[in-house]
C-alpha cells in the first residue's frame, strides 16, 4: 500500500446542536505535480475511475486503531469532483474525536493523506514513468483500491512536506545524480516491470 499527502485545509464544522462535529478535506488533487524527493509525481484525472472505494476508513495518521469514520457504516463519505478526492467524517463522541477536533482547530494538523494500491495489468497500466524536465516523473493512472483517507501530523513521505512545488517550478530545479540507493530502486523497478 502506498500513501500520499496533500497540504490542504481540513474543515471542522459543528453539527446542529453543537456537540457533534464533521471534518472535511481533500485527500488528493488531480493533475498537481508534487516532489517525492528524487522523482516527481501526479495523479491522473481518470486514476480513480475503476477504483474500489466501497469501504474506505477515515483514520488519524493511517492508524487503524484510531478510526474517525467509515463509509460502509455511514459515518464517513468520500467523493470525487473536478478537484480531486474529498472525504468527510462525523467525528466520534470519544477522546479520539475530541483530540482530532482540537488539533484541527488549533492548526496542529493541516495535511491529509490517502492509502491505496495500484492496478497492474499485463500492459502495466497502474502508473506511467517518463522523463520530464530532466527528472523522472510518475503519473498514477489506475488505482485498484482506496483503503483510507487520513488527517495526518506528518506526511507519508517527509521529503514532500517542504519540497512540494508546481510543475512550473520544476523547470528551475537543479538536477542531481541519483544515489546508490536510488539506482538500486531503479534496477528493482525495471525488473518488476518485466515480470
Amino acid at each position: 500500500m502506498e500513501h500520499r499527502y496533500i497540504s490542504e485545509p481540513i474543515e471542522v464544522r459543528a453539527i446542529e446542536g453543537g456537540e457533534a462535529f464533521t471534518i472535511r478535506g481533500y485527500a488528493l488533487k488531480f493533475g498537481v505535480t508534487y516532489d517525492m524527493g528524487w522523482f516527481t509525481e501526479e495523479i491522473a484525472r481518470t486514476a480513480l475511475d475503476s477504483a474500489d472505494m466501497a469501504d474506505v476508513r477515515i483514520l488519524l495518521n493511517h492508524d487503524s486503531n484510531i478510526i474517525l469514520g467509515r463509509t460502509a457504516s455511514g459515518t464517513a463519505r468520500l467523493g470525487i469532483d473536478d478537484v480531486g478526492m474529498w472525504y468527510e467524517a462525523d467525528l466520534p463522541n470519544s477522546p479520539n474525536g475530541d483530540n482530532v477536533r482540537e488539533a484541527l482547530r488549533r492548526g496542529d494538523i493541516t495535511q491529509s493523506s490517502w492509502g491505496f494500491t495500484l492496478r497492474y495489468t499485463a500492459d502495466g497500466t497502474g502508473d506511467k514513468w517518463e522523463r520530464v524536465n530532466g527528472r523522472d516523473h510518475r503519473t498514477i493512472t489506475n488505482v485498484l483500491k482506496v483503503y483510507d483517507a487520513s488527517p495526518v501530523t506528518f506526511p507519508a513521505n517527509p521529503d514532500t512536506s517542504v519540497a512540494k512545488r508546481s510543475l512550473e517550478n520544476l523547470e528551475n530545479t537543479e538536477i542531481t545524480e541519483p544515489t546508490e540507493q536510488q539506482e538500486e530502486f531503479y534496477d528493482l523497478f525495471d525488473i518488476m516491470q518485466q515480470i
